[in-house]
C-alpha cells in the first residue's frame, strides 16, 4: 500500500532550513494560564495573618492549595521512573527561593521542600517557609550549602555526567543513600515558584528534568485590571497564574481535575480552605475587633458557584 503523502510542487527556502535546523518534537510540556480576581484571597491572607500572628503569603496559600488538590485526586500525585508512571506516597511541595547577590556574587536560585504539606496547616507552612527561606538567603541552611559546595567542586565538563549518575542513584536505586548526600525525591510532587516579587505579572516556568516533578505553578504579581465581579465588569485586583505540566503524566481529563480545583482555590478560599477564624490564637483575639470581611453577614452563594469538595465527594463527582 502506498504512503498517503506526496512531494509538494514547491517548498520554500525557510521550510527547508527549518526542517534541517530542528528535530521532530519530543518535549511533553503543556502550558496554560488563567487570571482571576484576587480580592478574596488577599482578604483571607490578611485575616489568617492577623488571627495567627504569622505572616501568611500567597506562596504558602498556593502550596496548601496544591496539597489539597493532590489529596482530592491521589492519581495526580505521580512520578516517571524508567518507562513507567508511578504514584507517590507522600505529598511534598517544593518552593523556589531567590537569593540576592552580594560581595561580587551573582544572584542565585535555591529552594525549600515542604514535606507532607497535606498534613500541615497554611500557618505551619508559612512559618516553615519563612524560617527555611531566611536561612537559605543567609547561607545558613546546612543541606543547601552542602549541595552548593559539591556542585562548585565538580568541573563543568563532568557536571552533566555527574547529574545523570545522581539522577539514577536518586530515583532508580531502591535504598536510602542519605548518608552519601543523595536525598530521596528532593523536589516532591509539585513546585510553586512565585515571580510576583520581581513585579512579573505572568510567566511560564520550565519543567526541571532533574526534579522529576510533573507540575509547576507560577503565580504572578497582583495588579489592577478589568474583571468580572458579581456579574459586572470592574477594575479589580487580579492575579494571573500559569501551570506547566508533563503530558506523560497528565492528559486532558487529569488536567481538568487539577485546573478546576486550583481555579476554585484562586476564586475563593472558602471552597477548600478553613475559615480564617480557625487560626485564632487561644480562641478569640483579645482586644481586636472582627475583620471587616468576617463582620459582614454571610452572603448567600450564587446558584452556579462551585461547591466545596471533599475527598469523598470528589471520588464520585468528576471535576
Amino acid at each position: 500500500m502506498a504512503k498517503l503523502w506526496k512531494k509538494p510542487t514547491r517548498t520554500s527556502s525557510w521550510r527547508k532550513l527549518s526542517v534541517g535546523m530542528w528535530n521532530r518534537p519530543s518535549d511533553p510540556t503543556v502550558y496554560g494560564h488563567e487570571t482571576h480576581p484576587a480580592d478574596k484571597i488577599l482578604t483571607y491572607l490578611d485575616e489568617v495573618s492577623e488571627y495567627s500572628g504569622q505572616k501568611v503569603t500567597m506562596t504558602a496559600y498556593l502550596v496548601k492549595s496544591m496539597a489539597i488538590m493532590f489529596s482530592l485526586y491521589p492519581e495526580l500525585n505521580v512520578i516517571v521512573v524508567g518507562n513507567r508512571v508511578l504514584q507517590r506516597e507522600n505529598i511534598d511541595i517544593f518552593c523556589q527561593v531567590a537569593v540576592a547577590g552580594g560581595d561580587g556574587k551573582d544572584a542565585d536560585l535555591s529552594g525549600v521542600k515542604i514535606r507532607n504539606a497535606d498534613r500541615l496547616s497554611i500557618v505551619e507552612i508559612a512559618d516553615y517557609l519563612h524560617s527555611r527561606a531566611t536561612r537559605v538567603r543567609k547561607g545558613q541552611d546546612e543541606e543547601i550549602e552542602q549541595t552548593k559546595s559539591m556542585i562548585d567542586k565538580i568541573p563543568p565538563l563532568l557536571l552533566p555526567a555527574v547529574m545523570r549518575l545522581v539522577d539514577v542513584l536518586t530515583f532508580a536505586v531502591p535504598v536510602d543513600l542519605g548518608k552519601l548526600g543523595i536525598r530521596d525525591d528532593p523536589f516532591g510532587s509539585g513546585m510553586v515558584t512565585n515571580c510576583a516579587p520581581f513585579n512579573i505579572r505572568l510567566g511560564l516556568a520550565p519543567l526541571v528534568p532533574a526534579a522529576r516533578t510533573p507540575l509547576v505553578l507560577l503565580p504572578g504579581a497582583v495588579h489592577k485590571a478589568p474583571a468580572v465581579v458579581d456579574g459586572e465588569v470592574k477594575v479589580a485586583d487580579v492575579m494571573s497564574a500559569s501551570f506547566t505540566l508533563d503530558h506523560r503524566c497528565y492528559d486532558g481529563y487529569h488536567i481538568g481535575k487539577l485546573v478546576t480545583t486550583m481555579r476554585e482555590c484562586l476564586m475563593d478560599p472558602a471552597y477548600h480552605h478553613p475559615p480564617a477564624e480557625t487560626f485564632k490564637q487561644g480562641g478569640a483575639v483579645a482586644g481586636k475587633p472582627e475583620s471587616p470581611a468576617t463582620a459582614k453577614k454571610a452572603e448567600k452563594a450564587p446558584a452556579d458557584a462551585p461547591k466545596r469538595r471533599t475527598p469523598e465527594s470528589s471520588a464520585k463527582t468528576p471535576a
